[in-house]
């Protein structure tokens, strides 16, 4: 939240949500309070079409899967809409204004919009009122290789409550959210089977059938292992790592080490055969981002990073696990975060993922810190939702060996336990994504897109291919030569054709 002075001497708040710019005077009725006391009593909708919103107790949501355009509504009058959208070319402030006053115009006809401005980077905004409502209408949106994907809010209030409402419409525009798993194409099935460590027999997992997978546990003191695994597909293109041998533990600077000459980036070793490196503590999305960077992108072009995100949110289960671990003077605690990046191999648009979890034991003595979960995959950004899918049946099926943990710590089994349930908290990490959340903003786009065209897409079993049609059928077909013929019946036009498929 920032204060822009007037030269009246009166401030105005400047609440960014999503991208979104509600402007309202300090203390006034709209203003979101800060300790969100809007949502008292709220209530969480949670929606089939992808997505979760808070909203007042009497609010109502109407959805339209066809379009995908989303509604919330109030009181007589009030309003909000949601209109996911795709056009398949770039946008800028002057395209982008003429797209926003054409579908504000769609939903509010008698508005009489106002010559859009920009409002921040990648957004437009207007106002309009009908005689009777304030209205406001914003266009945001983000370019791809593939066209610009953004998304209309819209709010509408009586002019006697439109300030009141202010407030209210910033709240639920905050809260909602894309959520879900990126749909993975319907013709690819995968089959699985178990890979056990090869080394100490200390975890398995289940692994995509036909890929070339290497590794196990590494042990490099009796005290000192660090499992890793590699999964590499049949064509080599596409590939899926967890941990990293070569990544030891660390130990943070203190005043006692560097008067021993142990400054940060050498090695110390407190006994047993262990080596630590000394180096300062780094956080989950800070580690994953200088991983890809150092080493999974490496020899890539254009590296670019899509999503740098903490996971705090999440880690929080995990961190209530490994309380249980604790003892007197002696403390961990997790921290975790994500990137979402892509780059270009060749001719080749790559698209990969990488989550990265520190798990940071504080004692008396100093701090001493780990990569305890790395994984993520780099793959062509046409089966990125397929490998992805596959990254979490991994770790969703990952389980550690109780008989190897019980002669490794030295605990009882409920330490296998621990490691189970955290690698399904790591798994509900990966599924919440970037990725995810924009495999379903696209196929919000896609619905839209095809509804707005006049078309739908079928999909051809024999050759696999997927093609746009134009809507109005109840059945499609194509013959050998590519013609395409829509019926009413289920009745082929003649032998030489057979039935499309056609996709929700």
């Amino acid at each position: 939240m920032k204060k822009l002075a007037l030269g009246l001497g009166v401030a105005v708040v400047v609440v960014f949500v999503g991208g979104l710019v509600f402007e309202m005077a300090p203390g006034s009725p709209g203003t979101p309070p800060a300790n969100a006391a809007l949502q008292k009593g709220w209530l969480t909708h949670q929606d089939p079409l992808g997505f979760s919103v808070n909203l007042p107790p009497t609010w109502k949501v109407h959805t339209d899967p066809a379009t995908g355009r989303i509604e919330f509504l109030g009181d007589p009058g009030t309003q909000v809409i949601v209109w996911p959208l795709f056009v398949p070319a770039s946008l800028d402030p002057s395209s982008a204004s003429s797209v926003l006053l054409r579908l504000a115009t769609k939903i509010w006809p008698e508005a009489g919009w106002k010559a859009p401005q920009e409002s921040g980077r990648s957004a437009v905004r207007t106002r309009g009122n009908d005689g009777k409502h304030a209205c406001v209408a914003i266009l945001t949106w983000a370019t791809s290789p593939k066209g610009t994907a953004g998304y209309l809010y819209a709010m509408a209030a009586p002019f006697d409550s439109y300030q009141l409402s202010e407030g209210t419409f910033a709240e639920i525009l905050k809260s909602f959210k894309i959520a879900g798993t990126p749909s993975v194409d319907p013709r690819s099935s995968v089959s699985y089977v178990e890979w056990k460590d090869p080394r100490e027999n200390a975890f398995s997992l289940e692994v995509p059938a036909q890929w070339r997978v290497s590794g196990g546990t590494f042990r490099f003191a009796s005290v000192d292992v660090r499992p890793a695994l590699e999964a590499v597909s049949p064509d080599g293109q596409t590939r899926i790592t967890g941990g990293d041998s070569q990544i030891p533990t660390f130990t943070e600077p203190t005043p006692y080490l560097q008067m021993a000459g142990f400054r940060e980036g050498s090695w110390y070793s407190p006994g047993y055969g262990v080596n630590m490196m000394v180096r300062r503590y780094v956080p989950g999305a800070a580690f994953a981002r200088e991983y890809v960077m150092s080493k999974v992108a490496r020899g890539c072009a254009d590296l670019t990073f899509l999503e740098t995100r903490d996971r705090a949110d999440l880690v929080q289960a995990i961190n209530s696990l490994y309380a249980q671990l604790n003892t007197s003077g002696i403390s961990t605690s997790w921290n975790a975060g994500e990137v979402s990046f892509s780059c270009r191999q060749g001719n080749q648009l790559m698209q990969g993922y990488y989550c990265a979890g520190i798990l940071a034991t504080r004692s008396p003595g100093g701090t001493q810190w780990s990569v305890n979960f790395l994984y993520g995959f780099l793959a062509p950004s046409e089966k990125r939702a397929l490998t992805q899918s596959m990254l979490e049946h991994m770790l969703s099926t990952l389980q550690q060996n109780p008989q190897w943990a019980s002669m490794q710590q030295n605990v009882t089994a409920n330490t296998s336990q621990i490691v189970s349930r955290t690698n399904q908290e790591i798994s509900k990490i990966v599924s919440d994504s970037y990725w995810s959340r924009q495999g379903v903003m696209d196929e919000l786009s896609r619905r839209r897109s095809n509804a707005t065209l006049g078309v739908e897409d079928v999909m051809d079993r024999t050759t696999g291919r997927q093609i746009k049609v134009e809507s109005g059928s109840n059945y499609y077909w194509i013959d050998q030569h590519g013609a395409i013929v829509g019926t009413q019946t289920d009745t082929r036009p003649n032998l030489d054709f057979r039935e499309l498929v056609r996709l929700p």
